[in-house]
């Protein structure tokens, strides 16, 4: 039986997705030859699809650079990035963060606001409004569960959003696509498209509480409810014996900066904490850790600064419990201040793809976003060690 051929307008499409990919990486503008060169599309297919793409906005019209023959010099279109501008926020328990990048993925703007008062949508709204922002579309970082229909299930961190229908509340107030998802999910998501290669990870992270995402196939892995990874909502779920209410405490309180200082200096009674903390946590991520059969571990959140100090020690607690050939490879986030901030941003651009580029589906400018990094930037938001 013979194969259904894509639709026209399938093809168009994707068509302009390519002009767009290669338009918005490039260094500076391109001629129609050049375009028809990196795509592969023939010369009259390329004017098509920039005729639209001008229409849209997204490119725009560069001088022509002299060919040094007898002829015509050739027309040249750019990328515009200052068409559209795409906002992330990153909800934690006393501020909202946002940044805010051009189309093409280059940050333009930051705001840290308070998080007072019993309207979150206000703090939202204001937060964009502070970091010069009029996106073509948001991405949220939400600390919480969200149900499968979209609304916040639960947020222990941030009580206001329990039962917040956030995504078409925002996008009414902003005016523009909204999209949201778990803080966690969206920093793994991050970590899976800025690091190395891999079509599976698992992020842990590790702060004042210990949480984990799930990254197959190259995206965040839900499951029927958007449950997956959500460990804490097993009841009595206890990562460690010593931990009240699902944040860790150490012999220095809840703040592990003394005691991981002391046992990178080389205290033995730190390092046995650690070590004793580990080997505390390292049954339950040894049971995702099969289940999942990732290629890497990566470890997030404020205890990964510590490096080695505390890297070190989860790898062989996790290994000695390990009885296979295979481990997955255990490595520090990229990410420890940003992740879920910039998986935010991506979660953005992936929604709003159409609205910015006036071409759907077109993936996030993940390298670009990672530029985020070397932004100066307010501290996170959990103040965590």
């Amino acid at each position: 039986m013979a194969m259904a051929r894509p639709h026209p307008s399938a093809v168009r499409l994707a068509n302009a997705r390519d002009c767009v990919l290669v338009l918005r990486d490039a260094d500076g503008p391109l001629t129609l030859a050049e375009i028809a060169g990196a795509t592969g599309l023939s010369r009259p297919t390329v004017e098509a699809v920039l005729e639209d793409l001008r229409a849209a906005g997204s490119v725009s019209p560069a001088p022509a650079v002299p060919s040094g023959g007898a002829g015509r010099p050739a027309r040249r279109v750019g990328f515009d990035a200052s068409a559209a501008s795409v906002a992330a926020l990153d909800i934690g328990t006393r501020t909202v963060r946002c940044l805010v990048s051009d189309a093409a993925g280059l940050p333009i703007g930051r705001s840290t606001v308070p998080l007072t008062g019993p309207d979150v949508l206000d703090t939202l709204v204001r937060a964009v409004t502070e970091a010069g922002a009029a996106p073509g579309a948001v991405g949220v970082s939400v600390p919480g569960i969200l149900a499968s229909e979209g609304h916040v299930a639960r947020s222990l961190a941030v009580p206001a959003l329990d039962g917040l229908d956030l995504a078409p509340a925002l996008a009414e107030r902003l005016g523009c696509p909204v999209a949201i998802d778990n803080d966690i999910k969206l920093a793994a998501l991050a970590e899976h498209h800025l690091g190395p290669a891999a079509d599976s990870i698992v992020l842990l992270q590790l702060g004042h509480r210990i949480s984990l995402a799930v990254i197959v196939g190259g995206t965040i892995l839900q499951g029927a409810h958007r449950l997956a990874g959500e460990l804490g909502s097993q009841r009595g779920m206890r990562w460690t014996a010593s931990s009240e209410r699902g944040r860790l405490t150490w012999s220095t309180g809840e703040d592990a900066r003394a005691l991981l200082e002391r046992a990178a200096d080389g205290d033995r009674a730190a390092r046995r904490e650690i070590e004793e903390f580990c080997a505390e946590i390292a049954p339950r991520l040894a049971t995702v850790l099969l289940t999942v059969d990732p290629e890497r571990l990566v470890v997030g959140g404020g205890l990964s600064r510590a490096g080695e100090t505390m890297l070190g020690p989860l790898r062989e607690a996790v290994g000695r419990l390990l009885m296979t050939e295979h481990a997955p490879e255990v490595v520090p986030a990229r990410l420890t201040v940003d992740g879920a901030l910039v998986g935010a941003l991506g979660l953005g651009f992936a929604h709003g793809s159409a609205r910015i580029h006036g071409v759907p589906d077109v993936p996030a400018p993940w390298r670009r976003l990672g530029a985020a990094l070397l932004t100066p930037h307010p501290a996170p938001n959990e103040g965590t060690p």
